[in-house]
């Protein structure tokens, strides 16, 4: 290699790379054992040399890493091996870059209609879902729906019945069908069919007086959900197993791991978070 008298520390330079390619801790070796290869001008070589071992003639191209290395003195680290692996360096220099592909939009995910403890979702009634002769609030959009019979002015429902056996309900009609029997057995001496005529008596009279006189409606008791798992719209009793219904409105979570509940109408409890609620279904 002929020196460059204008840069002497480029030439020297170059020296010191060659030098360290072929007798340096990364040098290539020869395959039998015999030591560095050494550098030698090849015209048939790619880059225009080789690396030949003196003592078997083994030869091995040199790479174009290695080429760069020796002319490109400024951006050389002597740190670094300059013998590049055998397997394919090529791809530490080039690596092909795959085309993306547009990806298909997602498919659209189902709706979640589980319990949440502070909303609800629900499913739409549109008019393609109805049958012929159907009516509803399509129909007729400003019209009220029906309100619950024995509902009070503070949105609490007045219900019939205070027993129930698993999921049927035991009216209160019969209690006063059988008070009135009973009361026919205690007189039957006057009259054989006083019995019969006193329980019917009770039981119509028991039956206008939730329909006219004491409105009310009947409630079939349905299963316990925890005071924090209620949604707006369920109905469920204010006190306990019996009595009236509310409808709640919404449910806020409060101080002390409790939930404040407000009723349609105003009604409003605190009640703590684990606290089994009853859910009713009106009937009336």
């Amino acid at each position: 290699m002929m020196n460059n008298t204008e840069d002497s520390s480029t030439d020297r330079h170059h020296a010191s790379a060659l030098k360290i390619l072929e007798n340096g801790p990364y040098a290539p070796r020869c395959p039998d054992g015999h030591g560095p290869l050494s550098t030698v001008a090849d015209a048939d070589a790619p880059t225009g040399a080789a690396m030949v071992c003196t003592t078997c003639g083994q030869r091995r191209g040199m790479e174009v890493t290695m080429l760069r290395t020796l002319l490109s003195p400024q951006q050389t680290r002597f740190d670094q091996p300059l013998a590049t692996p055998t397997e394919n360096p090529s791809l530490a220099d080039t690596i092909e870059i795959p085309r993306l592909q547009p990806q298909p939009p997602p498919p659209p995910q189902p709706e979640n209609t589980a319990r949440e403890p502070l909303g609800k979702i629900t499913s739409e009634t549109t008019r393609d879902d109805l049958t012929a002769g159907d009516e509803t609030s399509f129909d007729f959009p400003t019209q009220p729906g029906q309100p619950a019979r024995g509902r009070q002015p503070d949105g609490t429902i007045r219900t019939t019945g205070w027993l129930q056996l698993g999921r049927w309900p035991i009216s209160s009609g019969l209690w006063a069908a059988l008070a009135g029997a009973a009361l026919g057995l205690a007189l039957i001496d006057l009259y054989t069919w006083l019995p019969l005529i006193l329980a019917t008596t009770a039981y119509a009279t028991w039956f206008a007086a939730i329909r006219w006189v004491r409105p009310a409606s009947a409630a079939t008791n349905l299963e316990l959900v925890y005071a924090d798992e209620l949604e707006p719209d369920d109905a469920i009793r204010i006190h306990g197993p019996i009595g009236p219904v509310g409808i709640v409105d919404q449910i806020t979570p409060a101080n002390s791991q409790q939930v404040l509940i407000r009723f349609t109408g105003g009604t409003q409890r605190f009640l703590p978070a684990d606290t089994r609620c009853h859910l009713v279904k009106l009937r009336n």
